[in-house]
């Protein structure tokens, strides 16, 4: 009896340790992986999502594993958002609208005039004053921000040609799902209509849209040069991409996490060197096969931002005008 209840107690205590090790017993084991989704597909999204990945196996010596979902795998991009939410996903890479619906405050990094080029916008994204705020804005959601990249100047591609603001009038403009940009093109007289990226090339094939409001990469991507070719930049005007994660899931890294958190910011650095080259490529790509690139006249351009930057903070809440506060100060220090 003595004995039995010696082996209880060892077996009981035996238990009490290795629950006691918790999340911190974890971080050294070779079990850990991470699923990486995004709905692009040779992008900037799956570019940055290869970095991080060879940075996060070297640097974990094989405890994490990173397995990359490009190409809408996983899913649409709302249900892979859900996912990092209830911890299915580890990370998710979209634009920053279509995380508008899970937190309104990502509308800041919609706002034109903060970003003036790539590389300004790569500083802009970098600031550490900027990530901070970035990394709050979805802390009660049970995600953060892990990376903020530039992706590329807005364009819209139109069957007749887009060379004053005055043309935009009566347009039907797809646009993605972010509140604020479908105010915005309403404010300059187009009729925007929501519509996910999958939908748009027989849309505008048909007939049943005039123009679509993407960023410039995706034109040349898709080859939608062989529908028009006409492209016009809007004036500071960019797609931030951004990479979301559990955050419960970065906790139970335990020591590991601060590596995954330096992984990321070099995986940044690498990726928006990328980023600027693709944008380069991407218009070279798109005047070779007959595309014009249109630029509004400085009139017009002037015009453009009197509208749409005080139409964006009339949508803006406080939090997220907070947001923007902090974003244009970095847009000033790197001007």
């Amino acid at each position: 009896m003595e004995i039995s209840r010696r082996l209880l107690l060892q077996t009981l205590s035996g238990a009490a340790c290795v629950g006691g090790l918790g999340f911190a017993g974890r971080a050294w084991a070779e079990e850990f992986t991470m699923k990486l989704t995004s709905t692009a597909s040779a992008d900037l999204d799956t570019e940055w999502m290869e970095l991080f990945k060879k940075g996060v196996e070297a640097g974990s010596a094989g405890k994490i594993k990173v397995n990359l979902y490009p190409a809408s795998q996983l899913g649409s991009s709302q249900t892979t958002i859900e996912g990092v939410t209830m911890g299915t996903v580890e990370l998710a890479i979209n634009a920053s609208g279509l995380y508008e619906g899970l937190e309104p405050r990502f509308a800041a990094l919609s706002v034109p005039g903060v970003i003036t080029s790539m590389g300004q916008g790569a500083k802009v994204l970098a600031d550490p004053d900027v990530r901070k705020r970035l990394g709050l804005i979805a802390k009660e959601k049970g995600v953060e921000v892990v990376t903020a990249l530039a992706h590329s100047p807005v364009g819209i591609v139109s069957r007749k040609p887009i060379a004053s603001l005055a043309d935009l009038k009566g347009m039907k403009i797809r646009v993605p799902g972010s509140a604020l940009v479908i105010a915005q093109l309403k404010d300059l007289g187009a009729s925007p209509i929501a519509m996910s990226l999958g939908e748009v090339l027989p849309a505008f094939q048909n007939g049943t849209i005039d123009g679509v409001y993407a960023g410039s990469t995706i034109f040349s991507a898709l080859k939608y040069y062989d529908i028009s070719k006409n492209m016009t930049l809007l004036p500071s005007t960019f797609i931030v991409i951004v990479g979301l994660v559990n955050t419960d899931f970065m906790t139970s890294l335990g020591p590991l996490e601060a590596m995954v958190r330096a992984e990321a910011a070099k995986a940044d650095v690498e990726s928006a060197v990328w980023g600027e080259s693709d944008v380069a490529n991407g218009r070279a790509a798109w005047e070779k096969n007959g595309g014009q690139v249109l630029m509004l006249p400085a009139a017009d351009a002037k015009q453009y931002l009197d509208i749409v930057v005080p139409t964006a903070l009339r949508n803006l809440g406080a939090a997220a005008k907070a947001d923007y506060d902090v974003l244009k100060t970095a847009s000033a220090k790197y001007a």
